[in-house]
């Protein structure tokens, strides 16, 4: 396959490609910080704070899931003049959606008022956030050599989870300060205040992006829609690819849609808890990172995919049995072999695509690939409502046995899990080395 990092365009020295990777490593760490004020506990005390039920609380959570349908976008075409243009104005829109979020409850408007401009303002963004994406990744990624992907990969998320746990904590701390002095609609300002910090110095680190080298991707020729899908459905492989994208979100978000209400509720965990978990995961993901990483560049992809999923099974095992009576302990366990994971999954749901897809087909293969993963995690969260409805009507009981919802959620992904580790290695041991 031909590798874009290869055709260096003359003038375009080392230390601007340098330059370029450090932004790119920038932009994805101050992303993923605006991130973790928008996911799980955060998100979950925003809801339930403005009257937001647990059942609904999840789905709402999982609209993240179901704005992946808008990287559709990139298989309409592809994006002709500059990237850089088109990934700065949309994402400082977006960011600023999500600022606007935490301003809703200091305005005194009914509930169900506060709800709907939650729905409107969070799923906005997302759509916004998610129409980007593939061509940001496809942009930048191609000032990563193909045989480092791995080692590159791993070195940014390393950054960004180290922000991500000092972020955390402090952030954690903050919400528990003002909680327990009965002023929360501070906090939620202090939050989007930071959030527009962060949106313009994300702003800034994709405008200091050198985009001249990507000048293969301005002259690519234009590609209708039923041309890119006929070619993307022909593709036995990416095929088989998109669907463990699918059978992973289906499975996961089944469960970690509601695990922010439970640890908020039934576990009882305060945010400088959540924080302190936050901590102990990205300690985890750290330290498996670099290994992860190497071991798809010596090895592959697929075969790191399996041995993560594998990992992340026995993780949603572990929930089967926290409870409040061992949630600090059994959750803790859980988090860590969750984020030990998740050092593989998240990197090789996406590198996967580049082994495999042509450059100029990576956008529309990452979008379809996304879309139809988010589309199958947000179908999942209406499973989990609905399940986790019936458990707290029948007064979380099932069979007879005292049990939460968020237990039964955490059995099914752990079977699920289980079926896609299976898959992986019937159908793709011989298809993909």
């Amino acid at each position: 396959m031909r590798s874009l990092t290869c055709e260096k365009p003359a003038g375009f020295s080392r230390q601007k490609i340098s330059l370029n990777r450090w932004c790119y490593i920038a932009e994805a760490g101050l992303e993923y910080l605006i991130s973790l004020l928008i996911t799980d506990s955060f998100l979950a005390l925003l809801l339930t704070e403005n009257g937001v039920p647990d059942s609904a609380a999840g789905v709402i959570t999982e609209l993240s899931s179901f704005a992946f349908s808008a990287q559709l976008l990139s298989v309409f075409f592809h994006k002709r003049g500059s990237v850089k243009r088109f990934v700065t104005v949309l994402h400082l829109i977006n960011q600023l959606a999500f600022m606007l979020l935490y301003f809703i409850p200091v305005f005194d408007i009914p509930s169900s008022f506060k709800a709907v401009l939650i729905v409107i303002l969070f799923l906005g963004g997302q759509l916004i956030a998610n129409a980007v994406s593939p061509y940001k990744i496809s942009w930048l990624m191609t000032y990563v050599p193909d045989d480092s992907r791995g080692k590159f990969t791993a070195n940014k998320e390393i950054i960004s989870l180290a922000a991500g746990t000092v972020f955390s904590m402090a952030m954690g701390s903050i919400s528990d300060f003002y909680r327990e002095n009965g002023s929360e609609n501070t906090y939620f300002v202090i939050c989007g205040a930071t959030i527009f910090v962060l949106a313009l110095l994300h702003t800034l680190s994709v405008l200091m992006v050198k985009e001249d080298y990507i000048k293969q991707e301005r002259n690519s020729p234009n590609v209708g829609f039923s041309e890119t899908v006929k070619k993307t459905f022909s593709d036995k492989v990416l095929l088989k690819i998109i669907l463990i994208d699918v059978i992973w979100n289906f499975s996961s978000k089944l469960s970690i849609a509601y695990y922010g209400v439970y640890k908020n509720n039934e576990l009882g965990f305060t945010m400088k808890y959540v924080a302190f978990l936050s901590l102990v995961s990205a300690v985890s993901r750290i330290a498996f990172s670099r290994f992860f990483g190497k071991f798809a560049d010596r090895y592959s992809w697929r075969r790191m995919l399996e041995i993560c999923f594998v990992i992340a099974s026995f993780s949603f095992f572990i929930n089967i049995f926290t409870v409040p009576s061992n949630g600090k302990w059994l959750f803790a366990a859980y988090s860590c072999i969750y984020a030990v994971s998740m050092a593989g999954i998240n990197s090789g749901l996406m590198n996967i695509i580049f082994d495999y897809v042509s450059p100029d087909d990576r956008a529309a293969a990452l979008g379809i690939k996304s879309a139809f993963g988010g589309t199958a995690g947000f179908i999942s969260s209406f499973v989990g409502g609905y399940i986790v409805y019936i458990t707290q009507t029948n007064n979380n009981s099932l069979f007879g046995f005292h049990v939460y919802g968020q237990q039964i959620l955490s059995a099914l992904t752990f079977i699920l899990c289980l079926c896609l580790v299976a898959y992986m290695h019937i159908v793709f041991k011989k298809r993909i080395k």
